[in-house]
């Protein structure tokens, strides 16, 4: 089996001590399963969703992201609702299957960059059908999801050691460099070795 260096950061909103943001990784069937989750609003009123949310996930993480997507939507209906991108990451081949509705955004970075695209909505309140998308990663590419309390875009040219870093380094780096500083913020980075 390859070498799977990944990590997960998490920053609250600036003057509190709790998140809306939540980020999951965890082994499942031959892979990883990846979470990233943006509870509407900040502090303490969006934690109290998104500590529940971050529970379900670590009960519920499979190789099936749409299927999830589908049950959570369940789990949070009627709630204030959340954006959510969810990933599974099959370790031998290099896999992945991503779907996301609301604005998470998830990024390989390497030989190549793509980007997925998650879909319009809210999960728990207006979620459209979620889609399944599709990429593979080779030795050496590094994958990067994060939430919108980090800059949508950016380019490899402003944090070029993210082709070398380690995955821990890469998640705080990237909410340091590029994080909006008014609003929760999360990111997952995968090493494919």
């Amino acid at each position: 089996m390859l070498d799977i260096d990944f990590s997960k950061f998490v920053q609250p909103y600036p003057g509190h001590h709790v998140s809306g943001d939540c980020a999951v990784v965890k082994g499942v069937a031959d892979g990883l399963f990846l979470g990233i989750v943006d509870v509407l609003g900040h502090g303490p009123a969006a934690n109290d969703l998104a500590a529940p949310i971050e529970e379900f996930l670590e009960e519920h993480g499979s190789n099936q992201p749409a299927l999830l997507l589908n049950k959570l939507n369940g789990f949070l209906r009627g709630s204030r609702g959340a954006a959510v991108g969810l990933a599974f990451l099959e370790a031998a081949s290099g896999n992945l299957q991503y779907t996301g509705i609301g604005n998470t955004v998830i990024r390989k970075f390497g030989n190549s960059e793509i980007r997925l695209v998650s879909r319009d909505g809210i999960v728990g309140l207006n979620m459209r059908t979620p889609r399944l998308e599709r990429m593979t990663l080779s030795r050496g590419d590094v994958l990067v999801m994060y939430s919108d309390g980090v800059r949508d875009h950016f380019a490899l040219r402003e944090y070029p050691q993210l082709l070398s870093d380690t995955a821990c380094t890469i998640t705080a780096q990237v909410v340091s460099r590029f994080g909006k500083g008014h609003d929760d913020a999360c990111c997952i980075a995968v090493r494919y070795r």
